[in-house]
């Protein structure tokens, strides 16, 4: 049988799914759950500094996207595009969001839909990036207790050789195109802008957690919450549940782990900081829909130019 490497990353999702329903056994408790989440009601200054440095991680994203486009798109289009993606990720089981973003960008700013793509696909690789360096460096600088296996290195590195080697010989035309593009974006002062904004949005992100850690009475140092929240995104990249559902439990539980929080107390606070996320994902949308409303089967007809049918 032939393997492919997307039914590995299947395969791989779907034991995530299988630990998240064990910890689910194990660690559920309800009433925990439903005192951390009126615990946080019942702190409306964090929830709404929370609330607050959340969004603009998403402004950030979307500055990032205008200044890599050479200021040509408005922001409100860019920050519609990524908010409707948000939305969109946390509906549908799988990461579909992006298509959206995509055809808002090209639609209602005029910008060339091979531009758009380039653009979303490279800011989604600098995503990773700065999520993985966040990762590398937490690992060295906060002295966590965990190595990446070696050969988990060489099968990441083997890919992503095999992925360039065959994009090199099957389409050399795009890659030159995508390459000139890539350039244009981050020349002078413009990358470095992207960058900064892109890196330090995954930063702010991290208020969700922080303001959890607070309320749970946690110890928790900022960076180490940073840490933990890159670590966590990182491993969405297996989501096949809407906002990637026990993916976001499994890994945060995990990370937090290594900073001593029990189990218990990891689940709980995975639980109530994923409720506040889908919670926002959902007002944010709602928000993005009233100020730039597009049919659902317009939306639907963007999601399936790639034959992605919800399967």
């Amino acid at each position: 049988m032939k393997f492919s490497f997307k039914k590995i990353k299947f395969i791989s999702s779907l034991l995530i799914v299988v630990f998240f329903f064990y910890l689910t056994v194990q660690y559920f408790d309800g009433e925990s759950i439903i005192d951390g989440i009126a615990a946080m009601i019942q702190s409306p200054v964090i929830l709404a500094v929370i609330v607050i440095v959340y969004f603009l991680s998403f402004c950030l994203k979307a500055l990032a996207w205008k200044v890599y486009l050479n200021g040509r798109p408005r922001l409100s289009t860019c920050l519609l595009g990524v908010l409707y993606s948000l939305l969109v990720n946390h509906i549908l089981p799988i990461k579909a969001g992006d298509l959206v973003r995509i055809k808002i960008l090209s639609t209602r700013d005029e910008i060339s839909g091979e531009e758009s793509f380039n653009s979303v696909i490279i800011l989604r690789l600098l995503d990773m990036v700065c999520l993985v360096g966040i990762t590398l460096v937490g690992l060295l600088v906060l002295e966590v207790d965990f190595n990446i296996p070696t050969f988990l290195i060489m099968i990441g590195s083997i890919f992503l050789l095999i992925v360039l080697i065959g994009i090199m010989k099957f389409f050399p035309g795009f890659l030159i195109r995508q390459m000139a593009l890539l350039k244009q974006g981050f020349s002078g002062r413009n990358g470095l802008v992207v960058f900064s904004a892109t890196f330090v949005s995954w930063i702010l992100e991290a208020a969700v957690l922080m303001g959890a850690v607070i309320v749970f009475n946690q110890n928790l140092s900022i960076f180490e919450a940073v840490f933990a929240n890159s670590v966590t995104i990182s491993g969405q990249i297996f989501q096949i549940t809407p906002g990637g559902i026990a993916n976001y439990e499994s890994f945060l539980v995990f990370a937090l782990r290594l900073f001593g929080i029990t189990i218990q107390e990891g689940y709980t606070i995975a639980i109530v900081t994923h409720t506040v996320k889908f919670f926002f994902s959902y007002a944010a949308g709602i928000m993005a829909i009233i100020i730039y409303p597009i049919p659902f089967n317009t939306m639907l007809s963007w999601i399936r130019v790639r034959g992605v049918r919800g399967s």
